[in-house]
């Protein structure tokens, strides 16, 4: 037999305790200006004029986003060394970056690079190439020369968009990405190819036209999707709660 509780109706402190509860959960909800997002970055190799997926390098990582100050803060992340001479395809190492120091605004979107160490060095400058240790201009794109010869350092660039961070990019923005790896594991080193960086963005030729950039020459397409992380547990069952005390204190009222 199911049998029926009465609960006494709820004296009037209680209700104004419950209700500003409610109204705090749901203004830190609405309120919230920084939001969590996950992105992933892949450029794609071509060893021999072939396109090789199970070589591609891979950047996936997280970052803060706050939208009233329009910042993007604790970019981190790994990045993948499919190319490190591993004898099975696809059977990469991956290496962390940990450091953000670099964010440019464009006017739409932000260009932000984390890196390996805490330092923006990563290509060596060289006697026949003494611009090579160039990385971004004040635009955000990168240098012409980031080839061969590296510090032990390694970066990946993502491009934000203020509006939305989860929007589609556009040509223009895809072009501001970027990775660069000249740490030893980079490019093959069991096949004896030495201390040479892996390195991958959009270049262009003297007419204007977009061409593969970087280490392999084979890095169009580079692609990046970003997406809100899902909200801890603990959160989404505040937010949960809060709108349950909210029904709840409705419900009172009615029937008082």
């Amino acid at each position: 037999m199911i049998r029926q509780i009465d609960l006494p109706p709820m004296t009037g402190s209680a209700l104004k305790f419950a209700g500003l509860l409610s109204l705090a959960v749901v203004a830190s909800a609405a309120n919230a200006s920084v939001t969590t997002y996950n992105v992933t970055q892949n450029y794609n190799q071509t060893v021999y004029n072939t396109s090789h997926p199970d070589w591609d390098t891979v950047f996936t990582g997280s970052f803060s986003f706050d939208n009233v100050t329009n910042t993007v803060s604790g970019l981190t992340g790994k990045l993948s060394q499919a190319m490190d001479g591993a004898p099975v395809p696809g059977a990469a190492n991956w290496i962390d970056l940990t450091y953000q120091l670099s964010s440019i605004n464009d006017g739409t979107g932000l260009v932000v690079t984390v890196f390996k160490n805490n330092s923006v060095d990563t290509f060596m400058p060289s006697a026949t190439r003494p611009h090579s240790g160039v990385t971004f201009g004040s635009n955000g794109a990168m240098g012409p020369y980031a080839i061969t010869n590296g510090t032990q350092n390694a970066f990946a660039t993502i491009y934000v968009p203020l509006l939305d961070p989860t929007m589609t990019l556009a040509q223009s923005q895809i072009d501001k990405l970027a990775y660069g790896d000249c740490t030893a594991a980079a490019l093959m080193p069991r096949t004896g190819s030495g201390n040479k960086c892996m390195a991958g963005w959009v270049a262009f030729d003297a007419q204007g036209n977009r061409i593969p950039g970087g280490t392999m020459m084979g890095t169009l397409p580079i692609t990046q999707t970003i997406t809100a992380a899902v909200p801890e547990p603990e959160s989404y069952a505040m937010f949960l709660a809060g709108l349950g005390l909210m029904g709840f204190v409705a419900r009172r009222r009615q029937s008082a």
